[in-house]
């Protein structure tokens, strides 16, 4: 596993050395993933069990929560750099109009775990990360020429849907398996999430390096984690209301008829 992460890292780092050399890296990454892929298939205790995506739901959830961070980490990391090109933003600034993304999310993640209990896993989850998808279109419309206001209102109804949706996919993920493979559940989430930030970062580098003191790159990039949202949102619809386990003991528990 971490010889499959330094040959990625080495093939970010020589983007420029001619395509030869960036298959070359493609080549030995996919090959070094297939054998770790077969190798967990085959072990008694794996740290990574692929067998888990057999599971619809866990399957939604991983794939949900990587494509939106995909989309917040894209946000967060492109909006300071464009403000900072422009006249007049200082770091103070640029951090006032980051907080109103975190301040949705930290205002309606209680509430969405609520919903997440009241509603079941998935409808919460659909509407969260629908309102991340709605906060992104004035920035991807937009791209670098988007004003302050509805910049902040983007933002601002974006961090909401993160914040909606948070508890109800790491919830509905987990309740999917069963206790004995919880542990490994979670770490795979977990890194799924990681993955969703590490690639979108990687990929808004690639978008914004050609144009370094221009804006002319901000309107793809944004693009980008409009159509990430979105296709999360498509996964979460996959996403059981409550689990399994929960929908067979209510049927076992009804009385029956005499």
């Amino acid at each position: 596993m971490l010889l499959t992460l330094l040959v990625g890292a080495a093939a970010l780092l020589t983007r420029g050395s001619g395509d030869a050399v960036v298959l070359a890296f493609a080549l030995g990454l996919g090959g070094l993933a297939l054998a770790f892929v077969r190798w967990e298939l085959r072990h008694p205790d794996p740290v990574l069990q692929p067998r888990l995506f057999r599971h619809r739901t866990f399957a939604a959830a991983t794939a949900a929560v990587a494509l939106s961070n995909l989309a917040m980490y894209t946000v967060l990391l492109a909006v300071p750099i464009l403000l900072s090109r422009r006249v007049g933003w200082g770091s103070t600034e640029v951090g006032l109009v980051l907080a109103a993304m975190s301040t949705g999310m930290v205002v309606f993640s209680p509430l969405g775990g609520r919903l997440a209990v009241v509603m079941g896993r998935r409808w919460p989850t659909v509407l969260g990360l629908s309102l991340l998808s709605i906060g992104l279109v004035p920035l991807a419309l937009t791209g670098g020429a988007i004003t302050t206001v509805p910049l902040l209102v983007g933002l601002a109804v974006a961090g909401a849907g993160i914040g909606l949706s948070s508890a109800g996919m790491q919830t509905a993920a987990l309740e999917s398996v069963g206790p004995a493979e919880s542990g490994v559940a979670s770490g795979v989430f977990s890194t799924s999430r990681y993955l969703g930030s590490i690639v979108g970062s990687s990929l808004l580098a690639g978008m914004l390096g050609p144009a370094e003191d221009g804006v002319g790159g901000f309107g793809l990039v944004f693009a980008m984690a409009l159509a990430s949202a979105v296709i999360s949102v498509l996964a979460s619809c996959a996403l059981h209301d409550r689990p399994v386990e929960a929908d067979a003991g209510a049927k076992a528990d009804v009385p029956r008829q005499t």
